[in-house]
């Protein structure tokens, strides 16, 4: 019997969905390029679009008059200085208005992809 019991402290995310009824993940993930977001950590629910120019494949945080396609990360990344980091995308998703900040301007690029709820 342990009369000396340990305890852990355990970190988890915000649940950021509404629901998982009609989720689809973005195969492959998304590159976030480190040039372009600071370095520390990258919040799930943030919204980032593919670079346009130049056009290598990588996301960069979103801006109202981007072009390219938007997304949204699935989970808290890591990004360092220097290296671009892999993070998991949402292709469609249902998201909790109250946990996400996503703008007029993304949804209507994202087209009935998103909803917010």
């Amino acid at each position: 019997m342990n009369l000396k019991p340990k305890t852990d402290s355990i970190t988890v995310q915000n649940e950021i969905l509404k629901t998982t009824q009609g989720l689809i993940f973005k195969v492959g993930g998304l590159t976030l390029d480190a040039a372009l977001f600071p370095a520390g950590i990258v919040k799930a629910g943030t919204p980032v679009s593919l670079k346009t120019s130049p056009a290598d494949g990588r996301a960069k945080p979103w801006a109202d008059a981007d072009t390219g396609t938007p997304y949204v990360t699935t989970h808290d990344v890591k990004v360092e200085a220097g290296a671009d980091t892999v993070v998991g995308g949402f292709e469609e998703a249902y998201f909790n208005k109250n946990k996400v900040t996503l703008s007029a301007a993304f949804l209507t690029a994202a087209g009935s992809r998103y909803k917010v709820r």
